[in-house]
């Protein structure tokens, strides 16, 4: 915690610190959307799943469900 100067005002915030932290956390919100993460994490489980049952990602099967999951988001 910083004192207050001697004349008695309060010390003065970095006001360019905090707007730079801000402005990180806004572009950065989107990277840790917890629903987003969510749906990708299942989508690639559900690949995953796939690819241990024998199925190439060449499959038609595989094909449609990755340009369904992962390609037509929003």
């Amino acid at each position: 915690m910083k004192l207050p100067k001697a004349d008695g005002r309060p010390p003065r915030k970095d006001n360019k610190r905090i707007g730079l932290h801000r402005r990180a956390n806004l572009e950065n919100e989107d990277v840790h959307d917890p629903e987003a993460a969510g749906y990708t994490a299942c989508a690639m489980e559900t690949l995953r799943f796939l690819s241990a049952q024998g199925l190439p990602p060449d499959h038609p099967m595989v094909k449609a469900i990755t340009e369904r999951l992962l390609r037509d988001r929003d």
